[in-house]
């Protein structure tokens, strides 16, 4: 496998994101991307990639195709957006939306939103503007992530105690 350029985490859901790998398909088409720059994973593909990819990554390929990638294009999941913003990686954030049948309501696009108005990431809601966002993304710098993971311990320690 040559240089990763772009590695596209969409999950483990079970709903259908064809509008993602149809527009990565164009990118190879186009000459953009060679097959083995592009690794997806997904739990399903209802349109066959012209590229790399896979139904399940063990969690050390995972971040080792985080870790190596140009840019990171993610659905709106919240776990890959915050692994992304740990590493400071580039990230295009695609969220599945209801109206195309690929989750069950939009609950990705409201993530999104709000990702974009704290954090100042940038989303893709139209595939025909994806390729412009990956670039974008490689000199694009969103706000650092900050987890309050320990105030949250010490809320809770504090209820309990």
């Amino acid at each position: 496998m040559g240089k990763i350029r772009l590695f596209v985490p969409l999950g483990t859901q079970k709903f259908p994101f064809g509008r993602i790998i149809t527009a990565l398909n164009q990118l190879v088409d186009q000459g953009k991307y060679k097959d083995d720059e592009i690794v997806m994973q997904s739990a399903l593909y209802p349109i066959q990639p012209k590229f790399t990819h896979f139904g399940l990554i063990p969690n050390e390929d995972f971040n080792r195709y985080m870790r190596e990638a140009e840019v990171v294009v993610t659905h709106s999941g919240v776990n890959s957006i915050i692994s992304c913003m740990e590493m400071d990686k580039p990230l295009v954030v695609c969220p599945r939306l209801h109206e195309y049948g690929e989750h069950v309501d939009n609950h990705q696009m409201e993530i999104a939103t709000l990702m974009r108005d704290k954090y100042d990431v940038l989303i893709c809601t139209d595939m025909k503007d994806l390729p412009e966002l990956i670039k974008k993304a490689k000199t694009h710098k969103y706000k650092p992530w900050v987890s309050h993971r320990v105030e949250l311990l010490e809320a809770i320690r504090r209820l309990i105690i």
